[in-house]
C-alpha cells in the first residue's frame, strides 16, 4: 500500500458523495486512485460512476472505454442497466456499445468461474485461513495477513466462485460458500506438514462465512479472527453457537467505532460468546470505519498469540 489503504480511499469517496455531493467525490478518487494498490477495476467503476452523476457525460465514457477497451474489464449488466448515477450515459450508442460487451465477458466469466485456494507456504505446522470481503478477492487480501507467514502459519486465502465483476467476488450464496470452504480445508488437511494451530479469519462477509462454517460443519479450528465482520444474522445464529462450547476454541474480533455497518455485529457477537461461556477478545478501534486497521500486524500478531492458547 502506498499513501492510502484501498478500502479507505473507498470508504472516503462514499463518505464525501454522501456528505458533498458526486462531484467532490470524483475528483477525490480521481486524484488517488493511482496511489493504491487493489482492484483496478473497482477504482475505475467508481471513476467513471461519480463523473457521470456529475455530469461529466464525455469524461465519464472515456473512462469506462479506458476500463473495457484497453484494460478488458467488465462490469454486471444489470448493474449498467439499472445505476441511476449512469442515466446520463444511456443517450450515447458507445455506451449501448460497452454494455453489450461488459454482457459477453460476463457471461463468459460466469461459466469458467471456479473456487480457488491461493496458499502461501510457512515454515511451521500451523494454518491460517483468511477470506476476503465482497468485491475483494485473494490477491488484495493476502498482504494484510502476510506476516502470520513469518510466524511460521501457512497463509491459506480462499476465492469465492462467486465473481460480481472484474477480479470482484462476493460470497453472497452463503451455503455455497460454507461448501467451499470446506472443501478447501478437506484439501488443507491433506497436507501432512500442518497439524498444528488452525485459525480461520477474514474480513466483513468473508466473516460471516467463516463463523457460519465453524458453527455448521464442525470445522476444527483454534479460534477465529475477525475483521469488521458482518454478521447480518448474528441473533438467528444464537443457538449454532453453543455448538463452540465443546470446542475449546476462542475468538478475537476487530470493529472501528465508525463502522455503522457492523460494529452493531461485532458487539452482539462478543456479547454471545460471553453468555455462553467462550473466551473472546473485542477490540474496538477508534476512529476506524469498514476497513483494517493501519497497526493491523500488531493487531494479527496478538490475536494469533491469544488464540494460539485454546489449545
Amino acid at each position: 500500500m502506498k499513501k492510502r489503504y484501498y478500502t479507505r480511499l473507498l470508504n472516503e469517496t462514499i463518505t464525501i458523495y454522501e456528505e458533498s455531493g458526486s462531484l467532490k467525490a470524483y475528483q477525490h478518487i480521481k486524484k488517488y486512485a493511482d496511489d493504491v494498490e487493489g482492484n483496478r477495476a473497482q477504482l475505475y467503476n467508481f471513476k467513471y460512476a461519480l463523473a457521470a452523476a456529475s455530469g461529466l457525460e464525455k469524461e465519464a465514457l472515456a473512462i469506462l472505454k479506458e476500463a473495457v477497451i484497453d484494460h478488458g474489464y467488465w462490469y454486471a449488466y444489470e448493474y449498467l442497466q439499472a445505476d441511476e448515477d449512469l442515466n446520463s450515459l444511456r443517450k450515447y450508442e458507445e455506451f449501448k456499445e460497452l454494455v453489450q460487451l461488459c454482457k459477453q465477458r460476463e457471461e463468459e466469466a460466469k461459466q469458467a468461474v471456479k473456487p480457488e485456494l491461493q496458499v502461501v507456504e510457512g515454515n511451521g505446522s500451523s494454518i491460517l485461513i483468511a477470506l476476503h470481503g465482497d468485491q475483494e478477492n485473494a490477491e488484495i487480501t493476502e498482504p494484510y495477513w502476510n506476516l502470520a507467514v513469518s510466524e511460521g502459519y501457512t497463509l491459506a486465502l480462499p476465492q469465492s466462485s462467486q465473481i460480481q465483476f472484474s477480479e470482484a467476488f462476493e460470497w453472497d450464496d452463503l451455503d455455497q460458500a460454507v461448501d467451499e470452504v470446506v472443501a478447501h480445508d478437506q484439501r488443507l488437511e491433506m497436507k501432512e506438514d500442518l497439524g498444528g494451530h488452525k485459525i480461520i479469519g477474514g474480513f466483513s462477509a468473508g466473516c460471516r462465512v467463516a463463523l457460519k462454517t465453524v458453527l455448521e460443519k464442525g470445522l476444527s479450528v483454534s479460534g477465529f479472527l475477525f475483521v469488521a465482520p458482518w454478521l447480518p444474522e448474528i441473533d438467528e445464529w444464537s443457538e449454532l453457537l453453543n455448538n463452540l462450547k465443546g470446542m475449546n476454541i476462542r475468538g478475537y474480533i476487530i470493529c472501528g467505532d465508525q463502522d455503522e455497518d457492523c460494529l452493531e455485529g461485532s458487539s452482539r457477537l462478543a456479547e454471545l460468546l460471553k453468555s455462553k461461556g467462550i473466551l473472546h477478545q473485542l477490540k474496538v478501534v477508534r476512529g476506524l470505519d469498514h476497513e483494517y486497521p493501519e497497526n493491523f500486524n500488531e493487531m494479527l500478531l496478538d490475536g494469533l498469540t491469544y488464540l494460539e492458547a485454546a489449545k
